[in-house]
C-alpha cells in the first residue's frame, strides 16, 4: 500500500472524505495537528467546540501564530489539514447541561435592589471592607461603566454610595495601611480597557487616605498591560507592604510581578513570571516557611494554577499545581480557602470565559477545587458544572457548619427557562456538592460578596450586574468602525442587587 506522506496528498484524502490510516498518511493525523498546534499550547480536543466553529478558530490561531512566530509558522496547506481534522472529529453540537433544580428542603432569598440604576451595568468587582466610615457593612465597588471606585454603605435603612476616585476600568481593590500612618488606604488594580490588548493600559493606583476621610489617588505603576489584580503583601520580609501584581495584558504581553516598597510612594518593579493571562495574585505561605508565596490562575492558552514559591532575596520557584489540559477551558477566577476544614490552604477556582472565540456557553464550564495534600501536592475535585461561571465563594449558605459554594454566571442560555445567574452548591459535610437555584436569569454577574449582615448565621449576598451582551456589542462596533449600538439605550437597569435569606428553621449542624 503506498504511503502518502506529503501534506498535499494528505489534504486530498481528508477533503475526499475517505478514511485515512496512519500507514497511508505516513504520519498520524493527530501527530500532524500536534506538530503545528502544540508549539504554543496543549492541543484542544475536537469535542470542546461544535463543528461549525472550528474553521474560524483554526484561522484565528493561524493568524496568531503568524504574528508571534512568522508567516511560515502554520502554512496554508497545514492550516487546511488541521481544519479538516477538527471538522471531521468535532460533534455537530455540544451537550446541554441540565437546568439546576430548586433546593430541597427549600431555601429562599428575598431580592431587593441597592443604589441607583445604570444605563449599562458593568460591575467588575465588589469587596466587603471595614474602613470605619459607617456603623454597618461597607463595600468597595469597581464600576466599569462609570470608571469609579466607590464606597457603598448603609445609613440606617438606606444604602448610600460615595465615589472615592475615578480610575480607568478598575478591576480589584484591597484595603491596607500601605503607608503605615495608622489609617486604611486602598490599592486599586485597573485594566484600563475591556478587550485584551497588548498596548499599555493597566495601572496600580494607591488611594491614600488623608484628612477627614478623604482619598488622594497616586499612580504607583503604569505603562504596562491590563492589570487584573494587585494585592498588598510583604514579599521581602522587611516589615512594609509590597504589592503583588497580575498583569493580564493581552496577546503575548503580560506578567506576574511585585512592586518593592521603597517608601514615599516609590516602588521598584520586579518580574516573577513573564506570561500573559494572569487573573489573580493570591498571597499565601504554601510551604509554611515564613515567607509569603503567590498563587495565580493563568488563562489564555495556559489555563493553569501556578504557585510562585518565595525563596527570599527576590527569587521564586515556579510550580505548576494544576492544568486544564486544553486552552479552551476559559479560566475566570480563584480563591484561597480551607474548603475541607483541615487547617491548610485549598484552592477554589472557576472556568466560564467564552469571550475569545466562540461565545456560546460550554458544558465544561463550572467550579472545582484543589485539595491541599501538603508538600505542594494538590488533588483536583469537581464541584459542579455551571454555564459561564465567573466567580465562586465558599460560605456556609444553609448554616449547617460546613462551607458551601456560591457561584455566579456571566454567560448563559438566558432565553431558556430555569437558567440561573447565581447558584449554590450544598456541601454534604464531606465535600460532595449538590447544586441548587439561587437567582434567576439576569444579564450576568461577574462579582458578588457574601456577608452575614443580620448576625443570624446566614449570609446575605450583594451581587453586581454585568451586561456582557451589551459590552460585546459595543466592542464589536469599535472593531468594525460602526456606530455604538449602546448609545441608543435610554432605559436604566438594576446595577446592584441584595439577596436576603428568608427566616426558617435552622438545620442540625453536622
Amino acid at each position: 500500500m503506498p504511503k502518502f506522506n506529503t501534506p498535499g496528498l494528505l489534504l486530498l484524502l481528508l477533503l475526499s472524505g475517505a478514511a485515512v490510516s496512519d500507514e497511508e498518511a505516513g504520519i498520524s493525523i493527530e501527530d500532524y495537528v500536534t506538530h503545528y498546534c502544540g508549539g504554543c499550547h496543549k492541543v484542544p480536543p475536537a469535542a470542546t467546540l461544535p463543528r461549525s466553529v472550528w474553521p474560524m478558530v483554526v484561522n484565528e490561531m493561524t493568524l496568531l501564530a503568524a504574528d508571534r512566530l512568522g508567516e511560515s509558522a502554520i502554512p496554508p496547506e497545514a492550516a487546511e489539514i488541521i481544519t479538516q481534522y477538527y471538522v471531521r472529529a468535532a460533534p455537530e453540537t455540544l451537550p446541554r447541561l441540565p437546568v439546576i433544580a430548586d433546593p430541597s428542603p427549600p431555601l429562599t432569598f428575598r431580592e431587593s435592589t441597592v443604589g441607583p440604576p445604570s444605563r449599562m451595568p458593568l460591575i467588575v468587582n465588589i469587596k466587603a471592607v471595614d474602613l470605619g466610615f459607617a456603623d454597618a457593612e461597607e463595600f468597595l465597588v469597581c464600576d466599569g461603566e462609570r470608571h469609579t471606585v466607590s464606597l457603598l454603605y448603609r445609613e440606617g435603612k438606606e444604602w448610600r454610595e460615595r465615589i472615592l476616585a475615578y480610575v480607568p476600568l478598575p478591576s480589584h481593590t484591597e484595603v491596607a495601611d500601605y503607608d503605615g500612618d495608622g489609617d486604611a488606604d486602598i490599592i486599586v488594580a485597573a485594566l484600563g480597557v475591556f478587550p485584551p490588548v497588548s498596548s499599555p493600559a493597566g495601572k496600580v493606583v494607591l488611594l491614600r487616605q488623608g484628612p477627614e476621610r478623604s482619598f488622594s489617588a497616586e499612580v504607583l505603576l503604569e505603562d504596562v498591560g491590563r492589570i487584573a489584580d494587585a494585592r498588598p503583601v510583604d514579599i521581602d520580609g522587611d516589615g512594609d507592604y509590597d504589592i503583588a501584581v497580575a498583569i493580564f495584558g493581552g496577546g503575548d504581553v503580560g506578567e506576574i510581578a511585585w512592586l518593592e516598597n521603597k517608601g514615599d510612594s516609590r516602588v521598584q518593579a520586579h518580574t516573577i513570571l513573564k506570561v500573559p493571562g494572569a487573573l489573580n495574585v493570591s498571597p499565601v505561605d504554601l510551604n509554611q516557611d515564613g515567607r509569603m508565596d503567590i498563587v495565580s490562575l493563568i488563562a489564555q492558552e495556559h489555563e493553569a494554577v501556578v504557585a510562585m514559591i518565595n525563596e527570599g532575596e527576590g527569587r521564586f520557584e515556579i510550580v505548576s499545581l494544576a492544568s486544564a489540559g486544553h486552552p479552551l477551558s476559559g479560566s475566570t477566577g480563584m480563591r484561597i480557602v480551607d474548603l475541607d476544614g483541615d487547617g491548610d490552604a485549598d484552592i477554589l477556582f472557576t472556568n466560564g470565559d467564552a469571550q475569545d472565540l466562540d461565545p456560546t456557553p460550554k458544558p465544561y464550564h463550572g467550579v472545582q477545587w484543589l485539595e491541599n495534600k501538603g508538600e505542594l501536592e494538590f488533588v483536583y475535585h469537581e464541584i459542579g458544572r455551571f454555564y459561564g461561571t465567573a466567580s465562586a465563594r465558599a460560605v456556609d449558605v444553609d448554616g449547617d457548619g460546613d462551607l458551601d459554594v456560591v457561584a455566579s454566571s456571566w454567560n448563559n442560555y438566558w432565553e431558556e427557562p430555569g437558567r440561573q445567574s447565581l447558584v449554590w452548591f450544598e456541601n454534604d459535610g464531606h465535600q460532595q456538592f449538590e447544586a441548587h437555584r439561587l437567582l434567576g436569569p439576569t444579564p450576568g454577574i461577574v462579582s458578588f460578596e457574601t456577608v452575614d449582615m443580620t448576625d443570624d448565621g446566614l449570609p446575605e449576598i450583594l451581587a453586581g450586574l454585568f451586561h456582557i451582551g451589551q459590552l460585546q456589542d459595543q466592542i464589536m462596533a469599535k472593531v468594525n468602525n460602526a456606530p455604538d449600538p449602546t448609545e441608543e439605550i435610554t432605559d436604566s437597569s438594576v446595577r446592584l442587587m441584595m439577596l436576603t435569606p428568608s427566616p426558617r428553621a435552622r438545620p442540625e449542624r453536622r
